[in-house]
This record gives C-alpha cells, sequence and structure tokens, in this order.
C-alpha cells in the first residue's frame, strides 16, 4: 500500500510540476479530455428547476442577525420530454463554484477548471413530461461541505426512470450557497483543533437538528405544493417518498427516517454515523435501510455504530464496496482520472462505479417506492 500511495504520490507531483511550466491552458485539456456526465439510460429525458425557498417558522441558526429565516436554494429534478434545448452546465457559475470545490477536494483549482465546459443532461425549466403523474419523490442530504448537485449522475439516473428527486444546499453547512440576489452563504460547520466529546455534541446535535428540519421542511413544502396542483409538484405521490444521503447526508436522512412516518425507503452512501444519537442507534429505521460504502473507515467506531444501527432496523441490508473511497459515493470520480491519482477516488474504472451505484440505488428504490 505505502509503494501504491508513494507511486500515485510521484505521478501527482510530475503532472503539476509539468502543468506549472507549461500552463494549465495548455496542458490539462490534454491530461483531462472533456467529458460529459454519462448519460441517463431510463426511458424519459430529464428536466431541471432550481428554487429558492424560506422557512418562515425557524430563525436562521447559522448567524446572529435578527429576524434571519432560514432559507435555501432547492433543486428538482424529472422526467420531460425530449428537445434540443441545450442541457444544463454541470456549474451554473463556475467563477464561484470552483474556488469551493478546490476546497472541498483540497486540491488546486486549475485541476478543476475543465468543470466549466462540462454539460449536464438536464435541460433547465424544461416542463414536466405530460404522462408521468403520480410519481415517487427522492429527497437527497449531502455531507458537510457538500454541495446540492454533487451526485447529478445518480439524480438523471432517477428522473429518467419516472422519479422526482429534490436536492438543497443546507445553507452555511454546504460549501456555498448562491441566492439569486446576489448575496452567499459560505461553509460555516468547520472547528480548529481537537474537540472534546462534550465540544463534539454541543457543535454537532443543532447542525444535524438543522439538516433534519431543512429535509422535513422541504417534504412539508412540496406537500403543500402538491395539494395545491402546482406545476411538477402535482405529479408527487406523497406516498411513496424516499431519502439519499452522503457523508454527514447519510446521519441526517437516518434521523429523518426514524421520526418521519412519511419516509418509506432510505440509501445511505458511506454515510457518518458517529453524530447520530445513540438513542436513534438503538431506535434504528423501521422502514426499508440500504446503506451503501466503502469498505472500512478510519475510524472504527463509524461502522460500530452501523452494525448496531442494522441490528436494530428489521428490514436493512448493507453493501460495502472493496476499492471504493468516502468522495466515490458522488460525481467527483467522473471529474477526472486524476481523481484515482490523487486517492480521492478509489481503483474502480468511473463509469463502471456509476452504472454499478445507479443499478443499486434504482433496483432499491423501485422495489420500495415504485407501486407493483
Amino acid at each position: 500500500m505505502l509503494k501504491k500511495i508513494s507511486v500515485y504520490s510521484l505521478i501527482f507531483m510530475v503532472i503539476v510540476s509539468i502543468t506549472l511550466i507549461f500552463g494549465h491552458r495548455y496542458i490539462m485539456p490534454i491530461l483531462i479530455p472533456l467529458k460529459d456526465l454519462p448519460k441517463p439510460t431510463g426511458e424519459y429525458s430529464v428536466g431541471t428547476q432550481i428554487f429558492e425557498w424560506t422557512d418562515q417558522s425557524r430563525d436562521e441558526w447559522f448567524t446572529k442577525i435578527q429576524g434571519d429565516k432560514r432559507r435555501m436554494v432547492v433543486q428538482a429534478w424529472y422526467p420531460t420530454e425530449a428537445s434540443n434545448a441545450a442541457p444544463q452546465a454541470y456549474l451554473a457559475r463556475p467563477d464561484e463554484w470552483l474556488p469551493a470545490l478546490s476546497k472541498v477536494l483540497g486540491l488546486p483549482q486549475f485541476l478543476f477548471n475543465h468543470l466549466k465546459d462540462i454539460n449536464t443532461h438536464s435541460i433547465l425549466n424544461a416542463p414536466l413530461h405530460p404522462q408521468v403523474k403520480h410519481t415517487p419523490l427522492v429527497v437527497f442530504s449531502h455531507g458537510l461541505r457538500g454541495m446540492r448537485f454533487q451526485n447529478t449522475a445518480q439524480f438523471e439516473a432517477l428522473a429518467s426512470r419516472g422519479y422526482i428527486v429534490v436536492s438543497a444546499d443546507h445553507t452555511y453547512d454546504a460549501s456555498l450557497t448562491l441566492f439569486n440576489d446576489g448575496t452567499s452563504a459560505n461553509f460555516r460547520s468547520g472547528y480548529e483543533g481537537a474537540l472534546t466529546t462534550e465540544q463534539f455534541w454541543a457543535l454537532r446535535t443543532p447542525q444535524l437538528n438543522t439538516r433534519v428540519a431543512d429535509i422535513t421542511f422541504i417534504i412539508d413544502t412540496i406537500t403543500e405544493k402538491t395539494i395545491a396542483n402546482d406545476p411538477i409538484w402535482d405529479a408527487v405521490n406523497l406516498d411513496h417518498i424516499g431519502l439519499l444521503g452522503h457523508s454527514y447526508g447519510g446521519a441526517t436522512s437516518i434521523i429523518v427516517a426514524s421520526q418521519d412516518p412519511r419516509i418509506d425507503a432510505t440509501i445511505v452512501l458511506d454515510g457518518w454515523l458517529i453524530p447520530v444519537p445513540e438513542k436513534i442507534i438503538d431506535q434504528g429505521v423501521s422502514t426499508p435501510l440500504l446503506y451503501i460504502g466503502q469498505a472500512s473507515w478510519p475510524n472504527p467506531v463509524n461502522y460500530q455504530k452501523l452494525e448496531k444501527l442494522l441490528n436494530n432496523s428489521p428490514q436493512h441490508s448493507s453493501i460495502l464496496m472493496p476499492g471504493t473511497t468516502h468522495f466515490d459515493f458522488s460525481d467527483t470520480p467522473l471529474f477526472s482520472p486524476l481523481m484515482q491519482i490523487t486517492g480521492l477516488a478509489g481503483t474502480i474504472p468511473a463509469n463502471e462505479l456509476a452504472t454499478d451505484l445507479e443499478d443499486k440505488i434504482v433496483s432499491f428504490f423501485n422495489l420500495h417506492l415504485k407501486d407493483p
């Protein structure tokens, strides 16, 4: 393993050196050929819309501004009809997102500048497919420093098969949140130095409570819009709601699933379970729960809590995938072959891994959210 890491580090250093010498504008297109996300294989084309929703019932926990209410940027992916319209770019505002992404991955920004030229397969503001009625809803929760569109390949895979998928930036917990009025919210969920047990729970508990309330608010809002026959939302089947969460979003999803009777099935992608309260671990999740993650975590407590949670969840299953890393359960491996060299992606080829995860996610939700 040490030899393998040394080889990867050496290759990465050579790439960076060559890039600095000759200029990233000329070298990076050669090292990283531009490639859009994998094309979704379902029967529908994919539409997307972006909204800003404010929860007037909640004061913003992350700020001390009097009267500041919790607001979020929410994005939906859904079935639409085929068209010749240009697809949505992966980074809609790249000059603002690229520095944030660089911080998330801990790598120089020039390694990701090509993302501004990469497209999704989603058509912005396309109408809902007229034949889609009573379709399941899947709500996604990202991890610390995550972003609402970080699993777009999986969202498009679900939408192309008749699902409506919704994801929000957990404001101040996301790497960046950009609002239409020109304001933004930066990441404020980190800390410096070591934490005592008491400090850990004092920090993470209100964060998780805020995240859980975000998901509840999203479902409440969609429920109101569905009842009001709001376009797109009137096609949601409120009796078939699933959760999908990565990392800290996995912890968020577990808590929501354990508390909200509207949730019918939950998938956790390499979830960070350490912040989940022991009461929830002991209680378990009564509805179907699937955990998909890397073979082991640096802190063994994470999978000790997972084992206990699964034992207390009557309809559970888990898939641990050797050769994967934490970021493999997002779009990250699809960004560039350099993701493997830097260790941010595992050893499974990116497209092969994306197809495998798509099959697992779609099959689970089809089983538990689609009508027979």
